[in-house]
């Protein structure tokens, strides 16, 4: 018995038919899909090519776009489409042909993994672009909102639900710990809120979370909640195991090695901080560089190890490229430990680019900060009437914004140039404007003890320029570690051959 010899089924039907096997469709379901007869599908599957325009809507209920019907049936043309036959003695042969479309085919697909290596991180680059910008613009609704409202817009509002929204908060909460650190501590717990509130695949909430939870640690960190910090800190490294790369690299791997290494630091655990401050900088694009080295900075002097630090913040000043922040930060820091190290020459110098920087930039604090270095390079040059008035001026300000360790230590720096003057009925009511720092919680009950010999030495007329300069540098070495008592610091300051210089013990 003679088989009955099939139809060729054209390279449209071929495709039209794995188009409905790939969405696991019979063709009776699919009829009904397209609104037409079981028959007219069968049809355009086994006995004639669909005509294109049908190709493309059929495709559509498919859940393919006309991009990708088109890219289909291109394929399949090339593969399984006719080879002409002209006759004629100089067209390519049957096989020349099939060997052009393979050399075609080989080229295009090539072309084509090019063109999607470079449209997919671009698109991937416009699409964070785009959130970012978006989220902006939601930063702004939220920021104009109360802050009592603020948690409540949020929750009601799906357009506050997405990973650039709690980027943008943990983001704004880092930018405020410099001023506010309940105001940070607000932003971030939002940011940690927003985060929870996304949708999206596992590894990408993670991330997400992680890093929301990076600057909640941080912004407990700035309000001295240090173990409170660290407990957010272990759980956000749990988040973050979880994310994927890409995540990571979206949000900055070197971001969350820069604050490990603030946590650390503050947790005097300082070879940690430094090493997680190199890993930082290993990560890290050129462009922040300066920044993660302002951090190695900032470790160094929490260790007493002035030199160390001046010799990296002027390699921080030398990559430049800094914002006016930054540029603020690696000055500012530098010529401080210039101070720090009785540089005074060097320090002052640095003063007049710190103007000009403070006066862009228009923060109150910067404003106050630099006219109590200024006091400090006036006074180790010797220009005792303008220290003094800068101090006091420091001082005012302190007490009216409630800061205490900062008016401890700008009080005392005043007491030295008023014993060394012989001011002692000065001195006697400088000592009596302490006491509210004994109602305070700012500071630790070692500097408050310390302060409590300098107001008894005061009381006994028995207190001397030296005594206060000694405390100066115990207050000084005593903000970065609150446990250090003064005869601990004494005795550290003993052992060195540079009495204001030594190391933190």
């Amino acid at each position: 018995m003679q088989e009955e010899e099939l139809p060729e089924i054209g390279a449209l039907s071929l495709f039209l038919g794995s188009m409905r096997r790939r969405k696991r469709m019979t063709q009776e379901k699919a009829a009904e899909e397209f609104g037409v007869s079981v028959g007219m599908v069968k049809y355009y599957e086994t006995e004639a090519e669909p005509p294109y325009d049908l190709l493309v809507a059929w495709g559509g209920h498919l859940g393919r776009t006309p991009e990708e019907v088109a890219a289909g049936a291109f394929g399949m043309n090339k593969a399984f489409g006719p080879v002409p036959e002209t006759g004629s003695p100089v067209d390519p042969t049957p096989a020349e042909t099939r060997l052009i479309r393979g050399i075609a085919g080989r080229i295009g697909r090539a072309a084509d993994a090019l063109i999607e290596r470079f449209l997919v991180p671009a698109t991937r680059t416009w699409r964070v672009r785009r959130a970012r910008r978006e989220a902006g613009k939601l930063w702004r609704e939220l920021e104009r909102t109360p802050e009592e409202f603020r948690r409540d817009l949020l929750d009601v509002s799906p357009r506050f639900h997405t990973w650039a929204v709690a980027e943008r908060l943990a983001l704004e909460s880092e930018r405020a710990a410099s001023d506010r650190a309940d105001r940070a501590l607000a932003l971030a717990e939002l940011g940690c809120r927003a985060a929870k509130l996304c949708t999206g695949v596992a590894a990408f909430l993670a991330g997400i979370r992680g890093f929301a939870l990076f600057l909640l640690a941080n912004a407990r960190r700035v309000a001295n909640q240090l173990q409170r910090a660290g407990e957010d800190f272990d759980r956000a490294l749990a988040e973050w195991e979880k994310a994927s790369p890409e995540v990571r690299q979206l949000l900055g791997a070197w971001h969350v090695k820069d604050l490990e290494c603030s946590l650390r630091r503050d947790q005097r655990r300082f070879p940690e901080a430094l090493k997680s401050n190199q890993e930082a900088r290993d990560l890290a694009p050129l462009e922040e560089v300066p920044c993660i080295l302002v951090n190695r900075a900032v470790v160094f002097e929490h260790m007493g190890a002035n030199e160390q630090a001046v010799a990296v913040l002027r390699e921080a000043q030398a990559l430049g490229g800094c914002d006016a922040e930054l540029a603020w930060a690696i000055e500012f820091n530098l010529a401080a430990n210039l101070a720090q190290l009785e540089n005074y020459s060097e320090a002052a110098a640095a003063l007049p680019k710190l103007q000009l920087l403070a006066a862009t930039m228009r923060k109150a604090l910067h404003q106050v900060r630099l006219g109590w270095l200024t006091a400090r390079c006036e006074a180790g040059l010797g220009q005792v009437v303008r220290a003094r008035a800068g101090f006091e001026q420091a001082r005012l300000y302190f007490h009216e914004k409630t800061m205490p360790a900062d008016y401890a230590l700008v009080s005392l720096e005043r007491a030295v140039l008023d014993l060394a003057a012989g001011r002692r009925a000065e001195v006697r009511v400088l000592a009596e404007e302490l006491s509210w720092l004994f109602a305070q919680q700012g500071l630790a009950p070692e500097a408050l003890a310390a302060l409590a010999v300098f107001r008894a030495a005061v009381a006994q007329e028995k207190a001397t320029a030296d005594l206060a300069r000694r405390l100066v540098r115990y207050l000084y070495r005593a903000q970065f570690d609150p446990r250090l008592r003064f005869e601990a610091e004494e005795a550290g300051r003993q052992e060195t051959a540079d009495p204001g210089k030594g190391g933190v013990r």
